[in-house]
């Protein structure tokens, strides 16, 4: 005889697995993307940045080659660099995740650019990036546009 109870409970269980997951950050394999947005595009500007968290809890690191988007034309990984007093951005190929480990992209540092949006990002807009690895894995996120005027 069929348990319904039982298998009412067990599917419940697995629907609140799932929307915690979705709710608290967005996950593949072994990478967490937490805290992550992208800030709103001010008019005449042709590029915005993407910043988050990537949180690795595998025991390899993990090696971002590329990072696509409807949105943007390009998009483009860069730090910034303090060269006596002066701040340079520099172009990066990849972003190494360490094994248990994160790496921080925020203001004045690591961030991805995208350039050439294909249309006004405003807050409360919300941006689909793909994340391509070297071991040939993708990992989709969906960031929301925070205002300029925003922390």
């Amino acid at each position: 005889m069929i348990n319904v109870k039982f298998i009412m409970k067990a599917s419940m269980e697995i629907m609140i697995s799932v929307l915690l997951m979705a709710t608290t950050g967005h996950a593949i394999a072994e990478l967490y993307i937490e805290d992550g947005h992208v800030r709103e595009l001010i008019p005449g500007a042709t590029s915005t940045a993407a910043y988050m968290t990537m949180r690795n809890t595998g025991s390899e690191p993990l090696l971002l080659k590329t990072v696509t988007s409807p949105a943007a034309n390009r998009i483009t990984l860069h730090n910034t660099m303090n060269h006596n007093g002066i701040l340079h951005m520099m172009g990066m190929d990849t972003l190494i995740i360490p094994a248990a480990g994160a790496v921080i992209l925020q203001e004045g540092a690591i961030h991805m650019m995208l350039e050439a949006p294909v249309q006004a990002l405003r807050a409360g807009d919300a941006v689909e990036l793909m994340l391509h690895f070297d071991n040939g894995t993708t990992q989709t996120v969906s960031l929301p546009v925070r205002s300029v005027l925003e922390p």
